[in-house]
C-alpha cells in the first residue's frame, strides 16, 4: 500500500488512477456489511402496516405552491384544446357513420333543424364553445412555433404579454366568429 501511495505522488500521470485505488481500498477496510432483520408480518396486519408506513413518508407540495403563470397555463390550453377538438371530430364522425344502423339522422338537414329551434342564448353559447377552442388553438399554435425560434424570449415579460395576447385575440376571433356564422 504504501508503494501505491509513493507511486501517486511521485508520478503525476497515475495520480488520478492511483488515486481512486486508493479510495476503493479504504472504502472496502472501514465500511462493514448492513445486515437489516426482517421484519415478519402476518398477513391480517399488512393493510395497516402499509397505511403507517404511508403516514410517515413526506408529502410533497406539488400544486399548492406552485404560482399558475399565463404561459404555462396556455401550453397546458393548447394540449387540452387539441384534444378536445381532435375527440369531437372523432366523436362525430364515428357517430355520423354509425348512425343509420341505430336508426338515429345526423344528416345535414336533421342538424340544422335541430339547432334552429333552440333558443337564441343556446345558440350563442353553442357556437361560441365550439369556436374558442378553434382559434385558442390556432392563434396558440402560431404563438408556439414563433417562440420555439427563439425571438420571443428576450424577457419575461416580453413572453408574458404575448400569451396574454394570445388569449384576448383568441377571445375576440371567438366572438367575431360567432357574431358572423
Amino acid at each position: 500500500m504504501l508503494g501505491l501511495r509513493l507511486a501517486a505522488v511521485v508520478s503525476p500521470s497515475i495520480r488520478p488512477t492511483m488515486g481512486l485505488v486508493w479510495q476503493q481500498q479504504v472504502r472496502l477496510q472501514t465500511t462493514k456489511p448492513v445486515t437489516i432483520p426482517l421484519k415478519v408480518i402476518k398477513p391480517e396486519s399488512a393493510q395497516e402496516e402499509l397505511a403507517r408506513q404511508r403516514l410517515r413518508r413526506p408529502v410533497a407540495p406539488h400544486l399548492s405552491i406552485y404560482k399558475w403563470q399565463v404561459h404555462s397555463v396556455s401550453s397546458a390550453m393548447e394540449r387540452n384544446t387539441g384534444l378536445l377538438l381532435a375527440g369531437g371530430l372523432y366523436l362525430f364522425s364515428t357517430s355520423y357513420l354509425i348512425a343509420p344502423w341505430l336508426g338515429c339522422d345526423l344528416s345535414s338537414a336533421a342538424l340544422v333543424a335541430a339547432f334552429s329551434s333552440l333558443p337564441v342564448a343556446a345558440k350563442v353559447v353553442l357556437k361560441f364553445f365550439a369556436a374558442w377552442p378553434f382559434t385558442f388553438h390556432l392563434f396558440n399554435g402560431i404563438r408556439y412555433i414563433v417562440s420555439s425560434t427563439g425571438y420571443t424570449l428576450d424577457s419575461k415579460s416580453q413572453f408574458i404579454k404575448i400569451a396574454w395576447v394570445v388569449v384576448g385575440s383568441s377571445a375576440l376571433a371567438a366572438v367575431g366568429l360567432v357574431a358572423y356564422v
